[in-house]
């Protein structure tokens, strides 16, 4: 590769050589502000990658010792945010949020929808999906939904994946950081290539095979199975519109990056793990890790990811530590001292492991700011805790995003304010228009002090 002065290269460049090709890292030369001396080293506004992720933390926090007696950037510090605290500038307190669908347990479906699916509402699209549509197509995966459990959870008590499609499908969970680390960055060989794109031109567009019969059909039937029938066919035109796409990103390498030690299968698999034994930090410190690269390497723009789930966490909260107790029994509490002593003690341990995520993000240098400063994302939960779980009073913080336009104030109260308002906010942020009936109607406005 030729590089001619004063000549920009494209972020999507790659070093090639027989049989190998190497993603390049960004370089300054890669962004025009590169032919001032000036401004050499930082992003133009057109070109920052516009980063969206929702984290949903099933059931809540232990609200009395998480949300600080003060408003404004001097918040004082309770127990739980203490780990955070030297974060301060990274971040906003939102107290007051409510779901009107929420509240015991289900949230996880109401949580990007905004609507009561659990209690028979038609199942819509989630907020993530809406954000992929628009600022995803250009990545290799428009978006990346993960969990504690892998699946959807679907006809269970509760979900293990945030994320539903237009047509009210829901779309399965990873919760693998080596599978997902593979999924990623491992190269196909030529043989498996071949194979996929073989298969491809074998099978065509299944739509198009039945195009005939589907118009004789479409002849016979009403209005409402017509538009189920188009709905249907849209549905499978657009899987195979993902297939076609993901075709196409085969020709193009993988990022290349460097190996991570994943340990034994117990520690990254929490369907593997013994309660006494799996090593949740080390779990969780891993798919912060490898979301991290996702976004660094621009394999991704829109995540969502749900690390502790409603109703059974998943995550044996940290048993392996010395705490006796699982989640939802301490969320219960009844005032009972223990209770409330480990929940508290849990809940801190959490929420270090979430700072650890926010230093990983914000070490990463993205011109002259960092990717923290160009991925806009909130730690959340659809239960507000004092004493079991509420749909009330929802705890929620917004990190990141200063380099789009955020400002970040501290601690703000927004009581009644819905949550669907800080999904708006997102759109608002990342300069995407809202869709017809956003959250089906759970949103009338954004949070104006963060924007």
């Amino acid at each position: 590769m030729n590089l001619n002065e004063n000549k920009i290269l494209s972020r999507r460049a790659f070093l090639r050589g027989t049989g190998v090709a190497i993603a390049l890292p960004w370089l300054e030369c890669m962004s025009p502000l590169s032919k001032s001396l000036a401004t050499a080293g930082g992003i133009s506004a057109s070109e920052r990658p516009k980063r969206a992720i929702f984290c949903m933390w099933g059931m809540g926090v232990n609200g009395r010792d998480f949300t600080p007696a003060k408003f404004g950037r001097d918040w004082g510090v309770t127990s739980i945010l203490e780990p955070l605290q030297h974060l301060r500038d990274e971040f906003t307190i939102i107290s007051g949020l409510r779901l009107t669908h929420s509240g015991g347990h289900g949230g996880d479906r109401t949580f990007l929808t905004g609507t009561n699916t659990h209690g028979g509402s038609k199942l819509r699209v989630s907020c993530d999906q809406e954000l992929a549509e628009a600022i995803g197509k250009n990545t290799r995966f428009p978006s990346l939904v993960l969990g504690i459990q892998r699946g959807t959870g679907y006809g269970g008590t509760v979900d293990h994946t945030l994320s539903w499609t237009k047509f009210g499908t829901p779309l399965p969970a990873e919760n693998r950081p080596d599978v997902i680390f593979d999924r990623l960055f491992r190269a196909e060989t030529p043989e498996e290539i071949a194979a996929r794109k073989a298969g491809a031109s074998r099978r065509g567009s299944i739509l198009d095979m039945v195009n005939a019969s589907a118009k004789r059909l479409n002849t016979r039937l009403g209005k409402n199975d017509q538009e189920k029938l188009d709905e249907y066919f849209t549905s499978i035109r657009m899987v195979e519109n993902q297939m076609q796409t993901d075709l196409e990103w085969m020709a193009k390498p993988r990022p290349k990056v460097d190996p991570i030690n994943f340990g034994k299968t117990q520690a990254i698999d929490p369907a593997a793990g013994r309660a006494d034994t799996f090593d949740y930090r080390n779990y969780q410190r891993l798919m912060y890790d490898v979301i991290t690269l996702a976004l660094q390497t621009d394999s991704t723009r829109v995540l969502s990811y749900m690390p502790r789930m409603d109703l059974a966490d998943g995550t044996f909260t940290f048993k392996s530590l010395g705490c006796p107790y699982n989640y939802h029994e301490m969320t219960h509490h009844g005032e009972d001292a223990a209770l409330l002593k480990w929940l508290t003690k849990v809940d801190t341990w959490y929420s270090a492991e979430w700072a650890y995520f926010i230093e990983k993000l914000k070490s990463v240098k993205e011109g002259n700011e960092t990717l923290l400063d160009h991925t806009l994302l909130t730690w959340s939960s659809s239960g507000g805790t004092q004493n079991a779980h509420n749909n009330t009073n929802l705890p929620a913080m917004v990190f990141g995003g200063k380099a789009l336009g955020v400002k970040h104030h501290g601690h703000i109260e927004k009581k009644d304010t819905r949550l669907g308002n800080l999904w708006q906010t997102y759109f608002k942020v990342l300069g995407v228009k809202v869709p017809d009936n956003f959250q089906g109607g759970e949103a009338d406005g954004v949070i104006k002090e963060i924007v």
